[in-house]
């Protein structure tokens, strides 16, 4: 199940949670109890199986 990073409107508290794509409207504030919480874009990490840490993306892909 993915995580995905909040951030309450009401009381400012940041907090990961970890919930299905198709229950992240229900999310509540683990402080306060809002349901006025918008979701934070953050970056992630691709891992690929080549060696050296080269991407094995097709040339012209938007990873390589």
């Amino acid at each position: 199940m993915p995580s995905y990073d909040f951030r309450c409107e009401k009381c400012g508290h940041d907090f990961t949670v970890r919930v299905s794509w198709r229950e992240k409207d229900k999310v509540k504030c683990p402080v306060c109890g809002s349901s006025s919480v918008k979701q934070l874009f953050t970056s992630f990490t691709l891992l690929t199986g080549g060696s050296g840490g080269a991407c094995n993306a097709p040339s012209g892909s938007p990873f390589g």
